[in-house]
């Protein structure tokens, strides 16, 4: 029994630990690739980059399920139509959505980037409500509320505030948004293919996006340059690629071994541990108010996720 739980313990340790390591690292890759880019005045290269990373990602899957064809982690079924057709819009959406976090990472702090990500837990919560009428407890809202009180106190003392810079922080926002309730509504229909599946799906589906806004915005002309970049960003790009492959793989393994509300908890530590990481890689200092509004919508939304975890469990009683 004690041998038992020692293992079950190491596995959560490893898990989580990898969790950090793959979700800080890409946070602070794709702010490096963004400054370089900046650096550079490379205006024409954001889908090219984005292009190599999905390349990477499908080849690592694909790999990986060659490799270990017996582990639950990397099963594929076999790709239809039907799935292909439901997942174009989502692909789409996901192209955008990172296209404009890139755009966004030239010029704003990490950490409005996660205050970002944390409003966007409120609007979320606000479409389930509109569109699918679900119903929350009145803790739930005071949660989202304490998380809106945080951000609008940290944007109002944002000491790098860059207009273009929120506004593509917004449109990524507003992308974000559109994917998780169009996932919601969609998750009862993706039961004829694994998570790794649709993973690499979407990944595969992003490639003719990105390969058209290459083309309406001229930047095939512009895919030589790639080779100009500094090796080290050369590095930051390929490293990218490797992340967004270990990420999928690192919550598709935490969902399965652990519970919602721990995965979250863990996403905002993580989020922390983000935002000292690249204060200290890119000397981007936060006044002390804005820290507090940081510290507020991180609470605030981490209240959130135990007072809705709260309700769930109280429903199925």
């Amino acid at each position: 029994g004690d041998l038992a739980a020692m293992a079950q313990a190491s596995q959560h340790v490893f898990w989580f630990s990898a969790f950090c390591g793959a979700s800080v690292g890409m946070q602070v890759l794709n702010k490096a690739i963004a400054m370089s880019l900046r650096e550079q005045g490379s205006q024409k290269l954001d889908n090219a980059i984005m292009s190599f990373q999905q390349i990477v990602a499908i080849v690592l899957n694909f790999l990986f399920a060659f490799l270990f064809p017996k582990s639950e982690t990397w099963q594929m079924k076999r790709v239809t139509f039907q799935q292909a057709r439901r997942l174009v819009l989502p692909s789409a959406n996901f192209v955008f959505m990172l296209l404009c976090s890139l755009k966004a990472l030239k010029s704003v702090h990490v950490a409005t980037v996660v205050v970002a990500r944390n409003m966007c837990t409120v609007f979320i919560a606000g479409g389930e409500a509109v569109v699918f009428g679900r119903t929350f407890a009145m803790e739930v809202w005071l949660a989202l509320m304490v998380t809106v009180v945080g951000s609008v106190v940290y944007a109002l003392n944002d000491l790098h505030f860059d207009a273009e810079g929120y506004w593509y922080q917004a449109l990524n926002s507003f992308f974000f948004c559109v994917g998780q309730l169009y996932e919601k509504w969609a998750m009862d229909k993706s039961t004829d293919q694994t998570p790794l599946g649709i993973s690499t799906l979407k990944n595969a589906l992003s490639l003719p996006v990105l390969g058209s806004l290459m083309v309406v915005f001229g930047e095939v002309s512009s895919v030589p340059a790639l080779l100009d970049l500094p090796p080290a960003t050369h590095l930051y790009i390929l490293l990218s690629g490797f992340g967004c492959c270990a990420l999928s793989i690192v919550y598709m393994t935490l969902y399965k071994i652990s519970t919602a509300t721990a995965v979250t908890v863990a996403s905002n530590f993580n989020k922390v541990v983000a935002i000292l990481v690249s204060s200290y890689l890119f000397a981007g200092t936060l006044g002390v108010t804005q820290m507090v509004g940081l510290l507020v919508c991180i609470l605030g939304c981490m209240w959130y996720s135990f007072a809705a975890q709260r309700q769930s469990k109280q429903k199925e009683k």
